[in-house]
């Protein structure tokens, strides 16, 4: 059966303590049955595979280039067995995303392992041809002389737990809306949420609950996460905010930069700011000093910032 077929379900990693394989899903009338498509060497490399597999399948961003890099020094026969496989995003798309392909999609690596780990651009420099290793020996870059090889300021495992900081305001923002929904919200539910937003509908909430996740979203794809409204720009911060919180536990910072590279860059928040923003018009919305706005007074913070031509699909929904 060949994998644009409409019942295919997903790809999943499945470990033994001698193998490392990426196993497919495929489901026929009255049954389903698993397939093993490919075995890799470890347990990060089937993992990051499925993952891409995955995200073609779901038509995410850039799931070409995904795929590719969860391919690039796989033995020839895993990247034939693949490259063989008609996965076609648009044809699936016809038929309805699988549900089970969401749902072992829940947290992906292989967007997150697109973000850089070294100084080095990506293949060869124009200018310093042969450096490698982080620049290192490169008198070029020692001097600021390259304006290609610079230090990376969001890496694989920089940027994994932002992703978990911001699921996690999401689902705190979406416990809200659900609070406000049923007239019942309590002292503990008001400490989750922004002073200036409390006494806003819960539609509005679940539309900030949805910044995170937009956000999250991004950086799962490989994507810098740069707002495109004033709440994005809100949550980033937050994000940012509680990301930096959850680093100074060793035991949550070690669980998730698991199986990715470690980098001398790594966890460096303050960067950020510099980054991703371009200024900082949102500052005053954070205080908790706020009085609440009144209902329907900060519907603005959703319009689109006019120098920015990219937009979200008005049709993606919510998560919850």
């Amino acid at each position: 059966m060949s994998l644009d077929d409409p019942f295919y379900e997903a790809f999943l990693p499945h470990h033994t303590a001698s193998k490392h394989r990426v196993m497919a899903i495929t489901r026929h009338p009255g049954h389903t049955q698993l397939h093993a498509l490919a075995t890799v060497s470890d347990a990060t490399a089937a993992r990051r595979l499925a993952d891409a597999l995955n995200s073609r399948l779901l038509g995410r961003r850039n799931h070409t280039e995904r795929l590719d890099a969860a391919l690039a020094g796989m033995p020839d026969s895993v990247v034939a067995a693949v490259r063989q496989l008609p996965i076609d995003p648009v044809r699936v798309a016809k038929w309805g995303r699988p549900p089970l392909a969401r749902e072992v999609y829940s947290e992906p690596i292989d967007g997150i392992l697109l973000f850089p780990t070294t100084s080095c651009t990506p293949g060869e420099c124009t200018l310093c041809k042969d450096c490698a290793n982080d620049c290192q020996n490169c008198e070029l870059c020692e001097e600021a002389g390259c304006e290609d090889c610079i230090p990376p300021d969001l890496t694989p495992r920089t940027a994994r737990l932002l992703a978990a900081a911001g699921a996690v305001l999401a689902d705190q923002y979406f416990d809200y809306a659900e609070a406000v929904s049923r007239g019942n919200t309590s002292a503990g539910d008001l400490q989750f949420v922004l002073s200036i937003m409390r006494k806003q509908s819960a539609e509005f909430l679940r539309r900030v609950a949805r910044a995170f996740d937009d956000l999250v979203g991004d950086l799962r794809d490989g994507t810098d996460p740069r707002p495109l409204d004033m709440v994005e720009q809100i949550a980033l911060d937050l994000l940012i905010s509680d990301a930096e919180a959850m680093h100074s536990d060793a035991d949550v910072t070690a669980e998730f930069a698991e199986g990715l590279p470690e980098t001398p860059y790594d966890y460096d928040f303050g960067s950020l700011y510099d980054v991703l923003f371009e200024d900082a018009d949102h500052d005053g919305y954070l205080s908790s000093k706020h009085d609440p706005a009144a209902p329907g007074e900060l519907e603005y913070l959703f319009e689109r910032f006019y120098s920015l031509e990219e937009q979200r699909d008005p049709n993606r929904g919510f998560r919850r």
